[in-house]
């Protein structure tokens, strides 16, 4: 039996942390796991992730780039908050919500790539205070 969470704080202000690949079978990442991993440059998710929740990533200022895989359904509020690195992420067509402030202080968001369509891509519910995502260039892949 496998890890299919990890737990909320677990990687809390580990700032020394670069890089990680979560493991095959995990389910769901809780809150504020990787919170304030200040030099977090890269991070694989496995298609076995769900949801991605609240504060996940908050303050992943080095995070540059992510993919969600197309297994993911929603991402919590304040999910990369303070991401202000992040230039670039995918978002799989099966995401149908987005928190409330998910990617606020997202600065250097440029290009959000989504596997839907553009009809889809306006059915997905986006909380309020995303701007960085929704004046981002869409780019349907």
């Amino acid at each position: 039996m496998g890890v299919t969470t990890i737990d909320s704080w677990v990687f809390y202000n580990c700032t020394n942390l670069t890089s990680i690949t979560i493991p095959s079978g995990v389910t769901s990442i809780t809150g504020s796991t990787f919170q304030g991993c200040r030099s977090l440059t890269s991070i694989t998710i496995p298609d076995s992730v769900t949801s991605i929740n609240s504060s996940a990533f908050f303050n992943c200022r080095s995070l540059e780039s992510i993919t969600i895989p197309n297994s993911v359904t929603s991402i919590g509020t304040l999910a990369f908050e303070s991401c202000s690195s992040l230039k670039s992420i995918t978002i799989p067509s099966s995401v149908t919500t987005i928190g409330d402030l998910a990617f606020w202080g997202c600065t250097s968001l440029t290009d959000v790539y989504y596997t839907g369509t553009e009809d889809e891509w306006v059915e997905i519910s986006i909380g309020s205070d995303n701007s960085c995502l929704t004046s981002a260039t869409i780019n349907y892949i």
